[in-house]
């Protein structure tokens, strides 16, 4: 099957054009402390919909039972498993222990004075890991839970071809450029991450090389060749991209809204 890419190609290079990515917007560490306190949530939600993904594919209960052995179901546990395998318990930075994605990009947050109190509460709230009935609290920054919402409006849909989609297309494919385009405006602004820095590269490393190419295999295996899943997957992957649009023209806001504060204040201050 071939896979219709070609407005969700168009949507990413719309994405690859925002400014946020293009070095206008992240130039000191307040605007990264900013950028990654917002961004945090959208690292917490990556899992939630891949271990979604996960639990389609790969059932799991106290008693196990063996799925069907059919080629394409069998290839989709093994490309999803090899995902999360990383994503859960990848090597740190010093190459010895290990740690998952979020909690590194947890620990980056903490390396550079970004604030973690937000996500850490809100990862309190959840409980007995149900998805939350909605997202009006105060708990998600406002810029980041239209992004949160839409993912898990995705998650409730039960369609594994769905939630693949925005997976690999609203995920996988478009991350390596970004955070690409994200390197280098730490490097040049000369902003000191190594945590974050790592955390960025590796992502880089194995989404380019095989999470977005597996990813987009589980999508063409979960359409299996039918018209209408097919579409659905198409809609769901241009959805997916428009979303993180959309986080990134919100974050770009606040960004600025804390830049016209801070030029405030000083103006103020030199009055003084």
């Amino acid at each position: 099957m071939q896979f219709p890419v070609e407005y969700i190609n168009k949507e990413k290079k719309r994405l690859n054009n925002h400014p946020l990515l293009n070095n206008q917007i992240i130039e000191d560490i307040n605007d990264l402390h900013i950028f990654m306190e917002h961004h945090v949530f959208a690292v917490w939600d990556f899992m939630s919909l891949v271990k979604s993904l996960q639990n389609h594919l790969c059932r799991s209960s106290d008693c196990w039972v063996p799925d069907d052995n059919s080629t394409s179901k069998s290839m989709s546990a093994r490309l999803i498993n090899e995902i999360v395998l990383a994503e859960e318990t990848d090597y740190n930075i010093d190459g010895l222990s290990i740690i998952s994605h979020f909690n590194l990009y947890c620990d980056a947050m903490l390396e550079v004075g970004a604030d973690t109190t937000q996500i850490k509460e809100w990862l309190k709230s959840l409980k007995n890991a149900c998805i939350p009935s909605n997202f009006n609290n105060n708990l998600i920054p406002e810029a980041s839970k239209p992004f949160v919402r839409k993912t898990f409006e995705v998650i409730k849909t039960q369609k594994p071809h769905i939630i693949a989609a925005t997976f690999a297309f609203g995920r996988e494919k478009i991350i390596p450029e970004m955070f690409e385009k994200i390197i280098k405006q730490l490097n040049l602004n000369e902003i000191n991450c190594p945590k974050l820095s790592y955390y960025l590269a590796r992502h880089i490393e194995i989404d380019g090389d095989a999470h977005g190419p597996a990813s987009e295999a589980l999508v063409e295996n979960l359409c299996e060749n039918n018209p209408t899943f097919v579409k659905e997957s198409e809609n769901a992957a241009i959805e997916a991209i428009q979303s993180r649009i959309k986080l990134w023209d919100d974050i770009t806001c606040v960004i600025n809204q804390g830049k016209e504060t801070q030029l405030k204040d000083e103006i103020t201050a030199i009055a003084i």
